[in-house]
């Protein structure tokens, strides 16, 4: 495989490696998911301190002690992943081209602690607060940059800036209710909004499609332009 082309760039740098598992705060009963495990650097590091699911697309002979490795795409069996391990973290160098779509997934679990590099622009993207993956993840996340990598940390050499970013889950039970609202959405994003808001937000079905326009009522909530889901953001925080 062709790893330019993948998207996944392995980590080689080993100051890096010990920064990424020394912000990590790991305990010896913490679970934790890693993917892209590629040649194992960072695995080893995070299985030092605690067991680790290692997930790549490619065989490996990473295995025993701490570490299970499990070859497959982690945009299939993510959700499988967690039933099975019932992981709390995630630290991952992933293949920037999957980023947003494992974002979705993420939102769908509980997770309290990620730490994962990514595309400085998908980075950026998540702490801006104007787009549907960035209002979603900042309702259901503390979310953080820890510091900028050059591309030489890896290999090969991505074309792209990189950064660390640190995503802490808010507590549902003290936060506003936005952020409860969008965790239940994200389980039902495969359903259009006119079934899937009732279900949801306080009010009749006709009082919800009078505030939202027929063209948005009857589109699933990834199908939303940016914009649009600025008006669904509102009407979700007038609910509150």
């Amino acid at each position: 495989m062709n790893l330019d082309q993948s998207g996944q760039h392995y980590m080689v740098d080993k100051k890096l490696i010990k920064y990424i598992v020394d912000e990590a705060m790991l305990l010896p009963d913490d679970v934790v998911l890693e993917i892209g495990s590629g040649h194992g650097e960072l695995t080893k590091g995070i299985a030092k301190k605690c067991k680790v699911i290692a997930v790549d697309v490619d065989d490996s002979d990473l295995n025993g002690g701490n570490i299970v490795f499990v070859k497959g795409n982690i945009l299939e069996i993510f959700l499988d992943l967690h039933n099975k391990y019932g992981f709390n973290k995630i630290i991952s160098n992933i293949p920037y081209n999957i980023s947003e779509p494992l974002m979705k997934l993420i939102f769908k679990i509980d997770v309290e602690f990620i730490l994962m590099t990514m595309g400085k622009n998908f980075a950026d993207l998540l702490i801006k607060k104007d787009n549907r993956i960035s209002i979603i993840a900042n309702e259901l996340y503390n979310i953080e940059i820890l510091k900028l990598i050059s591309p030489k940390s890896f290999r090969p050499m991505p074309r792209v800036d990189s950064a660390l970013v640190l995503m802490q889950q808010r507590d549902l039970d003290i936060v506003q209710k936005p952020a409860i609202y969008y965790k239940e959405l994200v389980m039902l994003d495969d359903k259009k909004l006119r079934n899937a808001l009732p279900s949801i937000l306080p009010g009749n079905k006709k009082d919800l499609k009078k505030k939202l326009e027929d063209q948005l009522y009857d589109k699933k909530l990834y199908q939303l332009s940016n914009k649009e889901f600025l008006k669904l953001d509102e009407l979700m925080r007038k609910k509150s």
